[in-house]
């Protein structure tokens, strides 16, 4: 932002106050009043010093006039990039936080959407719909998806977005279902919504992100080995694919969802035969209807992996099933549940002494101890 203590070069000027967007006025060789709007400032003070050389040299200034791009069109070049790069998918879980931007945003010229706008809006949603840490992120990174994309095109000069913090989400939260929860949305799921149960019952036994699951092909799953593979786009430092040892209940659940299917076909469908592209609509209701509490679609991760460091599986085999980037996230949020690490951290640390000589919690604290 250009402060009031800034003095701007003469011919330049900031479009709105912490907009960081500067447009540059000057008069051609033709004896007009001309007006462009360039971007960051360095380029603003350039493009004046520029003009005026023309100027001097009696060249007239062609001043390209450029079609007003509004946020639809930044939403329309997103999401085709999204289809093209990351799949359908995830394409379609875009879709719905732009369609919530969009009322407010939609029809406005976007190199005139500033940052304090964003951030208002940000704000304003993140308290009336009572939003996660979490949430706010993904919708900030969704703004800074449409602008970095505009910008590559050289649609908008800059990304207002820019300088705007994420907040700290609490990624130490792990919630996982007990047996009694899991049959609880189980039997609501087999009555409600019996075309979904396969979906949850795999997403349970796989610890797979819900991307991911609605990412499967018929073909997934490999007899021989009884390996399944989970397709990732998440990650692009991480392989495109990892394998995850199928339980006989996620076994049962893939052939449910392939029966009848093309090799290569999407493994999860809707109830018209189309592609699966969410959970909400059908596994919050059924959730909500089973009576359990503090549960979200994102725990059924949560829960596979909970089950694996809790029956044993090392930690580094569960950063591996879950496509963790790196072992110290796996390690932050799961090792505390290791069977007995803590009676065999206080055991460890007793093996150094003689236990003739260990007092007992009375004499340590009895005065003539001391």
């Amino acid at each position: 932002m250009a402060s009031k203590s800034t003095t701007l070069p003469k011919g330049v000027f900031e479009r709105e106050p912490g907009s960081k967007i500067f447009s540059i006025r000057f008069i051609g060789a033709d004896g007009k009043m001309h007006r462009e709007i360039i971007g960051s400032l360095s380029a603003a003070k350039a493009a004046v010093e520029r003009r005026r050389t023309q100027k001097r040299e009696g060249k007239v200034a062609k001043i390209v006039q450029t079609r007003k791009v509004t946020f639809n069109d930044l939403v329309t070049d997103a999401e085709k990039f999204l289809e093209q790069e990351r799949g359908a998918d995830h394409a379609y879980g875009q879709h719905l936080q732009f369609k919530r931007m969009i009322p407010v945003f939609g029809k406005r010229d976007a190199t005139s959407i500033i940052r304090a706008e964003i951030l208002d809006w940000l704000d304003e949603q993140a308290d009336e719909l009572e939003w996660s840490d979490s949430t706010f992120n993904r919708y900030l990174a969704s703004f800074s998806l449409l602008f970095r994309i505009a910008s590559e095109h050289d649609k908008v000069p800059v990304n207002p977005v820019h300088g705007i913090r994420r907040r700290q989400e609490d990624n130490t939260r792990v919630r996982f279902l007990s047996p009694e929860e899991e049959t609880k949305i189980t039997d609501v799921l087999r009555h409600k919504y019996p075309e979904y149960l396969n979906v949850f019952i795999l997403a349970l036994h796989t610890g797979a992100r819900t991307s991911e699951i609605l990412r499967a092909q018929v073909g997934d799953f490999d007899e021989p080995t009884g390996m399944l593979t989970i397709r990732q786009q998440k990650d692009i430092r991480k392989p495109k694919i990892r394998l995850v040892p199928a339980t006989p209940k996620a076994i049962d659940a893939y052939k449910g969802l392939a029966a009848g299917k093309q090799a290569g076909a999407p493994l999860c469908t809707n109830r018209q035969g189309g592609q699966l592209y969410e959970y909400r609509y059908w596994l919050v209701p059924a959730i909500e209807l089973s009576g359990v509490k503090d549960f979200t679609p994102k725990d059924l991760r949560h829960t596979a992996a909970s089950r694996w460091v809790m029956s044993g599986v090392p930690i580094a085999a569960v950063a591996k099933y879950l496509g963790h980037s790196t072992i110290q996230m796996t390690v932050m949020r799961y090792s505390h549940l290791t069977p007995n690490v803590n009676a065999q951290a206080i055991a460890a640390a007793m093996s150094y002494y003689d236990k003739k000589t260990i007092p007992t919690s009375a004499e340590s604290s009895h005065p003539s101890a001391k």
